[in-house]
Order: C-alpha cells, then sequence, then structure tokens
C-alpha cells in the first residue's frame, strides 16, 4: 500500500515557482462568485439575504482556499494535476451558478457540487510531497465532508428549515478557524501570499465592473460621471489601503513564520483575515451599483450602510490581516473603519455622490495618517 501511494506522489515544486496560468484561469470562477454574492446582497429585502450571503462566502471560501493550499502542495503542472484541478473548478462554477437560490431549490447542485470540491481536494493533497502534508490533509477532510453531508440535509429537509443545517456548516468553519493552528502541513511562502494577493485583485475587479455596467449609456449625465469618477477613486483607495506596501510586508512577514515553523498564525493571516477583505468588497460593490443606478438621490437607509459597513470591513480586515503577521499600523485602519460607518447618514440624508466622497476623504486620510505614523508601511505603488 505505502508503495502504491508513493507512486501517486507528485515532484514537490521548486523554490521561487509562483502562481501558474491555470490558478489564474481557476480564479475566473470567483469572480462569478462574488458577482452572485454581490447580487444577492443588493436584491436582498432585509437581514436574511445578508445572513445568506454570508454564509455561502465562507462555506465557499473554505474550500476555495483550500485549493490555494492545494496548489501550493501539489503544483499543477502536469496532466495529473490539471485536471483535477479542472474538475474542481466546474465544481466551483456549479456552486456559484446556484448561489442565488441555494437556501431553496438549487440547495442539492450546490451540496452535491461542494462533495465534489471536496473529495477532489482531499485525494490531490495526498499527492503532496511537501514535508507532512500528504498526512495532515487527513486530519482536516472528516471536517471537509461535514460540510456538504450538512447541506444535503439542508437540502432535504427544505428552506423553512434547511438554514438550520447551513448555520451548522458554517459554525463548525468558524469554530475551526480559532485555534489558527494548522499542524502538519507545509507551505511555500511566496506562492500562498501572491495567490491571496491575486485574490483581492479579483474582488476588486468587481467592484469596477458594478461601477461600469451601471453607468453604461449614461455618461452624458454629469452626476452619473461623477459618481464614476468618484467610484474609482473610492475603489483605488482600497486598493492602496492593500498595496501601498502592506502586501510585500505581509509576504515578507510570513516567509519569516513560516521559516520558524510558525504555519497556524501566519497562514490564517492570508486564509482567514482575507475572507473579511472579500466580504468587505461585495458590501461595497453592492453598494455602487445602487449609487450609479441614481448618483443624485438619496440612498435607504439599507444601501448607505452597506456601502458604508463594505469600506469600514474592509479596513478591518486589514488591520486583522496586520495583526496576525505581527506588523504595526492596524489602529488608524480600525479609527478609519468607525468614520466611515458614521458617513452612512450621509447617503441617506443627502445622496450617493456625497457618500462617495466622505468615503474617499476618509480612506486617502487613512493612507496619508499611516504613512505619516510608520513610513515603511506605506511604501510607493507597485
Amino acid at each position: 500500500m505505502p508503495l502504491k501511494q508513493d507512486r501517486l506522489r507528485v515532484a514537490m515544486p521548486q523554490s521561487g515557482q509562483g502562481v501558474t496560468m491555470l490558478e489564474l484561469f481557476f480564479d475566473l470562477v470567483f469572480v462569478f462568485t462574488i458577482t452572485q454574492l454581490t447580487g444577492l446582497v443588493r436584491d436582498s429585502a432585509g437581514a436574511s439575504g445578508y445572513l445568506h450571503a454570508a454564509a455561502i462566502l465562507a462555506i465557499t471560501w473554505w474550500m476555495y482556499d483550500g485549493y490555494a493550499w492545494l496548489a501550493n502542495n501539489v503544483g499543477p503542472y502536469t496532466l495529473s494535476t490539471r485536471i483535477p484541478m479542472l474538475v474542481g473548478m466546474a465544481g466551483f462554477l456549479v456552486m456559484a451558478i446556484a448561489t442565488p437560490d441555494a437556501f431553496g431549490s438549487a440547495g442539492w447542485a450546490f451540496a452535491v457540487a461542494y462533495l465534489v470540491v471536496v473529495l477532489v481536494h482531499g485525494f490531490q493533497f495526498t499527492r503532496s510531497s511537501m514535508g507532512n502534508s500528504a498526512r495532515a490533509i487527513l486530519r482536516i477532510l472528516p471536517l471537509n465532508l461535514s460540510v456538504p453531508a450538512l447541506l444535503v440535509a439542508a437540502a432535504a429537509v427544505g428552506p423553512r428549515h434547511g438554514w438550520i443545517f447551513w448555520a451548522a456548516a458554517t459554525g463548525i468553519l468558524l469554530v475551526a478557524l480559532f485555534p489558527r493552528r494548522i499542524g502538519g502541513f507545509t507551505l511555500r511562502a511566496d506562492h500562498f501570499a501572491e495567490r491571496h494577493q491575486l485574490v483581492i485583485i479579483i474582488a476588486l475587479g468587481e467592484t469596477i465592473v458594478a461601477t461600469g455596467v451601471g453607468a453604461e449609456g449614461r455618461l452624458r449625465s454629469v452626476t452619473v460621471l461623477v459618481a464614476v469618477l468618484l467610484a474609482m477613486a473610492f475603489v483605488s483607495a482600497l486598493w492602496w489601503v492593500y498595496f501601498g506596501g502592506d502586501d510585500a510586508a505581509g509576504a515578507a512577514a510570513l516567509a519569516r513564520a513560516l521559516h520558524g515553523g510558525q504555519v497556524g498564525a501566519a497562514a490564517w493571516a492570508y486564509a482567514g483575515a482575507h475572507i473579511v477583505h472579500v466580504g468587505g468588497l461585495v458590501l461595497v460593490a453592492a453598494g455602487l451599483q445602487e449609487v450609479i443606478a441614481a448618483p443624485s438621490g438619496e440612498l435607504s437607509v439599507r444601501i448607505a450602510v452597506t456601502m458604508a459597513a463594505g469600506c469600514a470591513t474592509f479596513l478591518a480586515g486589514q488591520a486583522c490581516y496586520l495583526r496576525l503577521l505581527g506588523l504595526a499600523g492596524g489602529a488608524p485602519l480600525l479609527v478609519g473603519g468607525l468614520l466611515a460607518m458614521g458617513v452612512a447618514i450621509v447617503g441617506h440624508l443627502q445622496n450617493g455622490v456625497a457618500e462617495l466622497g466622505a468615503l474617499v476623504v476618509i480612506l486617502v486620510g487613512t493612507v496619508i495618517v499611516r504613512g505619516k505614523l510608520a513610513p515603511s508601511t506605506e511604501g510607493s505603488p507597485s
């Protein structure tokens, strides 16, 4: 049996090998997932839509990020490693398509696709030649399999009581994050950091798409044009918060931590904190769509708070990322988040353009303050 397992093992990725083209292709499905979640939030009639979106994001992210860990250990360089990645990609695509009605009639499709994603991931991980990762995945696999089992139960009982099983699945994954200790796994720091940086770019891209689609054919309106330019400034400022120096500092801190054998907290700075970034950008995209649709009109309380909360959530995710990596600069981000929540009232009492302008000022101010307090944290744009 050991000889057969050894024959299934793949060559260890070489040090310094970055993200592959197949991984970038794989990430395109996650773009659609973010689009679907944005629509779910935008069209929500109340808190249930936000809770559904949060649960779907948490459960999807767990395995999506799991595939980042997988590609880090089992590089998709050969036919036997690429085909399973494409099968997993198909599973994620079905999940994304099912997202709007995952708590209802599409529950079965989502659950079965999730099971396929988990099985492919588990089998491929056992082929890793890096450290003890092949054995370590066997300790995580029962947890991974429990999620589709609960989703199948949710689909079986129907939407009236299915939320109980969705809540249980989400709760299991959230509890699993708390220890932040992933014993036995081996990671390549440069690849792991780069893969998560690309996720931020993908999520930021959804906010650009939301802006562009809403403004198409309407640029003759000065108000729409102003809203588009402010939206671009807003998204650019969010980009700067992450890529103004924290990206490089974080990658270096991750490399130091992994060199010292500290896989847990350092890895979860990426696997854990980045879901907060993504969640924030989903809220931002939903808010921007409504602002571009009616830039001079006052926003509903729900949309005004959604956009402000998206900005605050992104900043909180960045502060968490820095804290988990032992880096400074988180305090101004938290203050900026609090200020962002405060300007939601502007969107409701004035209009979306006014709220957008206020959020841009807050973000630019946050970047400047961080540069003054810690010049090494904010580097030149890369």
